[in-house]
């Protein structure tokens, strides 16, 4: 029987390269999105989701759709700030359900989350998506520990900042300098290779690279002293910033800093 996964957020970037890297593996990829896909879903849309993993019926689930919404947690529209939290936690929690629906009856299955670093430390400009990533590592752990026995696996990566038209649009936003203090922006076919081993390993949770989710593990031990740390980190993102503007460089359409 051929392997079946769907994909949210496949209208680019990182969804993209999550559906060309199954598909080299011989998976049947169905890939979605609100637009940009052959087949659309609004993953705020709990009855939606339902709906589709009942139609396609899929042994794998990759919750990737997810917002940035940079922006003081203050300051920010309640608009905005109840889109980044339905699209990156609900979506997160509604595709995991609609999953395990359709794969519990069959004993097997599974799901893959897409976090971030930001999960594990407080991140400056980015509070509710810091909120929302912490959120969907919470929500993955503690769904593997419900699921246990039930022949259905569940993994989340936390990948550090990718070269995606998310950052693109973001890159001339001091609210999200955070995002720009790696030593260089990863390339989405790169961390949809560490999410497909994870899979193929059935890994439970796993941060991209490693050694910056040790890193920022370190400096979220200690929120006094990382607090320091962070608006230092702050002010190397707007640098890289300003930087990347000087160049004319657009992150996810030029070749990555």
């Amino acid at each position: 029987m051929q392997r079946r996964a769907v994909v949210t957020g496949a209208g680019g970037g990182l969804g993209s390269a999550f559906c060309r890297g199954l598909a080299t593996r011989g998976w049947d990829v169905v890939g979605v999105d609100v637009q940009g896909t052959a087949r659309t879903l609004d993953v705020t849309d709990p009855d939606a989701c339902r709906a589709l993993a009942r139609d396609v019926q899929p042994s794998l689930w990759i919750n990737n759709a997810g917002v940035l919404g940079a922006g003081s947690a203050a300051d920010q529209p309640d608009a905005e700030i109840a889109r980044v939290v339905n699209v990156n936690l609900l979506g997160v929690v509604y595709g995991s359900r609609a999953a395990v629906e359709v794969m519990r009856p069959r004993g097997a299955g599974q799901i893959l989350n897409v976090g971030s670093l930001a999960s594990w430390l407080p991140v400056p400009g980015e509070a509710v998506y810091c909120a929302t990533k912490h959120g969907v590592r919470a929500f993955s752990l503690a769904l593997a520990v419900e699921l246990h026995g039930s022949g259905i696996d569940i993994s989340v990566l936390c990948p550090d900042g990718i070269a995606t038209p998310m950052l693109r649009d973001k890159q001339d936003d001091a609210g999200a300098a955070m995002s720009f203090t790696g030593p260089r922006l990863l390339e989405a076919d790169a961390v949809a290779a560490r999410g497909i081993a994870m899979i193929e390993g059935r890994e439970l949770i796993a941060s991209f690279p490693a050694f910056r989710g040790v890193m920022v593990k370190l400096v979220g031990l200690s929120p006094r002293i990382g607090q320091a740390i962070l608006r230092r980190l702050e002010a190397q993102g707007r640098r890289t910033q300003a930087k990347l503007r000087e160049r004319g460089v657009r992150v996810g359409v030029d070749a990555p800093r």
